[in-house]
């Protein structure tokens, strides 16, 4: 049997799949793809460190308001706003957005290379 990559994703109903098991195809679905995984990452931090959005507000000097856009996928941060929230958690930009990245679904291609 012979399968491409399209056909494949065409056989998924987009009911039946979630952004884990599909992989954005635009440049733009996976900028909303990082940009929400980023956003669980922010408050997955900040529940971690047991911190309300003011306590976060209160390390950063960034705005509550601004910092619940982040968290719920409404805006993206400035890398000027991500170093404030790293730097008050004590990691390291280039973590937080590589543990992003991490999230995101490799394509079909590079599974069945990886498996040869």
């Amino acid at each position: 049997m012979t399968s491409t990559g399209q056909d494949d994703s065409k056989a998924d109903s987009p009911s039946s799949s979630t952004a884990k098991q599909r992989c954005p195809q635009t440049a733009q679905e996976r900028a909303e793809f990082i940009q929400a995984a980023l956003a669980r990452a922010l408050l997955e931090l900040r529940t971690k460190h047991g911190w309300t959005v003011y306590d976060l507000e209160e390390r950063t000097g960034v705005s509550r308001s601004t910092l619940s856009r982040i968290e719920r996928a409404v805006t993206s941060p400035t890398v000027t706003v991500l170093a404030r929230v790293c730097s008050a958690f004590g990691c390291s930009l280039s973590s937080l957005v590589t543990e992003a990245e991490g999230n995101y679904p490799a394509e079909p291609g590079h599974i069945e290379a990886a498996g040869q």
